[in-house]
Order: structure tokens, then sequence, then C-alpha cells
């Protein structure tokens, strides 16, 4: 009896060790609500993924990963308000995934002040990119990259008169660059770049000019919503070409927000096809969605890999793991990640470099 108790009270005291042991807390800042939320909630489902199946196993050096969002309705100020009480209240070890162009420039004074990583944060932005900045730790491919390879693909495709419509903001100038350049390689050059309003994105405005233009292959560059809502406008009045956009969109929520235009959409994509069992990395995230009866998606695919980042750098952290701990792993970080190679350096945190081109297919589903 007494051998009974004493192990009995052995095996509370281990449950309470390991209890009281702190979590490592990494924040997210995006839009976790409203029209924009698609894709952030694919984002952190894919994160939570592997993070919850590290947990399961006892996290990393016995202490659990808790992934603490806001939501930031998608509105710069709130993300700027929402990554400062993540930082200063919260404590948090690290930001992840960080939704927006014009959000994470806004927040790069915040991160460089707090000493800071932001790791894979949710852009391909070239201001990120080049040159370094210190505590971004980028996984996804440029901006300026997949545009380049979407100008080559619809090149491919025989397309000679392409007209992109995009955002007015640091994110649709990237992929509008990137598109320049792309088709400059071929000795060809947009008939013409249109932009709308971020916050008031009434694209049906600019159908008449489209119809002038006679584009044979649109690249409409902005968030979900205003993308579905682009390509409404232009199915109603009547513009029936191929139009694309950029990987930002790659989620099944945008697939639902385009409804009964989404087929034959063109979609680029930054990682891996995640039905594609060969690569591992694909094979494991799927693994571990079917465990949860989840249909694994592109935007998915991008939380899980960067969740895998997160913590291939926690378990290569020395001492208390700091925060500059944290910066020196990132820093010297050489991983597989499952059939795809991330090498960082302190003057290279760049990520993955992969695009592809998928288009929608009528069963909704993204096709490579």
């Amino acid at each position: 009896m007494k051998l009974r108790l004493m192990l009995l009270v052995s095996a509370l005291l281990h449950v309470a060790t390991a209890d009281a042991a702190p979590p490592f807390r990494i924040g997210n800042s995006g839009p976790s609500s409203g029209p924009n939320s698609a894709s952030m909630l694919e984002l952190l489902d894919g994160a939570n993924l592997y993070f919850d199946s590290v947990n399961a196993t006892g996290g990393v050096k016995g202490r659990r990963i808790e992934l603490l969002q806001r939501d930031d309705n998608f509105e710069v100020a709130r993300t700027v308000a929402n990554v400062g009480a993540l930082v200063d209240e919260d404590r948090v070890d690290a930001l992840l995934l960080v939704r927006g162009t014009p959000h994470n420039e806004a927040i790069l004074p915040l991160i460089d002040r707090a000493g800071i990583a932001l790791i894979a944060p949710s852009t391909g932005a070239m201001i990120l990119h080049q040159p370094v900045k210190k505590h971004v730790f980028n996984v996804r491919t440029a901006y300026r990259s997949e545009a380049m390879k979407l100008a080559s693909h619809l090149a491919l495709l025989g397309k000679q008169r392409i007209l992109v419509i995009q955002v007015q903001d640091s994110f649709g100038d990237d992929v509008a660059e990137g598109l320049v350049a792309g088709l400059a390689e071929r000795r060809m050059a947009p008939i013409g770049i249109l932009k709308f309003d971020r916050k008031t994105p009434d694209i049906a405005n600019r159908v008449p000019e489209v119809q002038r233009a006679k584009p044979d292959a649109i690249v409409l560059v902005g968030a979900g919503q205003a993308v579905a809502a682009g390509i409404d406008a232009l199915r109603k009045q009547g513009v029936g070409v191929p139009v694309a956009t950029v990987s930002n969109n790659a989620s099944t929520g945008f697939i639902k927000a385009l409804g009964a235009n989404a087929t034959g959409v063109m979609v680029s994509q930054v990682f891996p096809d995640e039905r594609v069992a060969s690569v591992p990395l694909a094979r494991e995230a799927s693994r571990l969605a079917q465990r949860k009866n989840m249909q694994l998606t592109p935007a998915m695919m991008e939380g899980f890999a960067a969740a895998k980042v997160t913590v291939e750098a926690l378990r290569r952290c020395a001492g208390a793991c700091s925060r500059a701990d944290l910066q020196r792993a990132l820093e010297t970080l050489d991983v597989d990640l499952g059939g795809v190679r991330l090498v960082y350096s302190p003057t290279d945190h760049t990520g993955i470099d992969f695009a592809d081109l998928s288009i929608i297919d009528k069963n909704g589903m993204f096709r490579r």
C-alpha cells in the first residue's frame, strides 16, 4: 500500500513539474474574422496541426508550444497594436505568420526594438527579403519570384495581351513588378496596369477600361474578397478571358468566395502540392490532417511548414532560449522540412524558393 502511494505521489509530482515548465509562446496577428479571414484561418490550422503533434509527444525540451492569436481584421493599425501587445504584454518568444504586406512593413520597427524574431511572415514582399531584415525569417517564396513564374506560364499558354489589375499598395506594386520583369524576359509587356483602392476595392468601375483594352488574360492582385468580387464583376459584364491571381489566395476559402466563378481561375502556388505523397512534407501534413478529419489545403501547407521551421529553431536554441538565443538558432538553421530544404545565415533569411501554377477545376479543387 505504501509503495503504491509513493508511486502515485511520484507520478503527481512529475506531472506538476511538467505542468510548471513554461510553454513557448508564439504570437500571431491576422484577420481571423471578417471577409479576409479564410486564408488566415487555414494558415493557423496548418501551424496548429504541427504544433499539436509536437505537444502530443512532450513538446520541445519538455515545454509545450502555444500559439496566441490576435484578430486584426486585416487593418494595419490593429496589426501594429496587436503585435505591441503580443510582445510587451503576452511576452511571446517569437512572432509567426503575421499576414499582409503593409502590415508586416508597419511592425518592423516594433520587432527591431524588441529584438524578437518574426518567422514566416505570410507575405512574399521583397522588402522583407532584400536587404536582409535582421529579425525577419522568411519561409515562403518572394512575390516577385512567383509573379515572374506566373508571367512565364501565361506566355507559354500563348497569352499576348496580359492586363494587370492590382491593389494600390506595396503588395500590389511588388507583384506587378515581378509580372513586368517576367514578361520582359520574353520580350513582352503588360498591355496595362490598373489599380484599385485597398479599402474600397470597387473593381466594377474599372471594367469598361478592361473591355477597351481587349486582354486575352488578366492577372488580378489583391486580398481574396476583393479578387473574388472583381472576378464576379468582370464575368457579369461579359469579360470571359482567363483570370490568374497569386498565392495569397491559395485557400479553399477563396474558392468558396468565388462561387460559380471558380472554375478555370489560375492561382500560383509557393509550396509543393499537398496531394503528392512522394513529397515527405506533404505526406506528413496529410497524415496528421487525416487524423483530425481535416482536408489539407495549400494555405495549411504554408502554416505547417512555418510551424516546422519554428520547432526546429526551438530545438536548436541554447540556454534559456531567450529571444536572442532563438535569433542565433534561426541564423544557423539548415533543415530538410521534408523534401524541401531551408537554409538561413546571418546574411540570408530568404527561405524556400519554389513556385508552381494551379488551376481551379470544376470540383472546386486546385490542380497543378
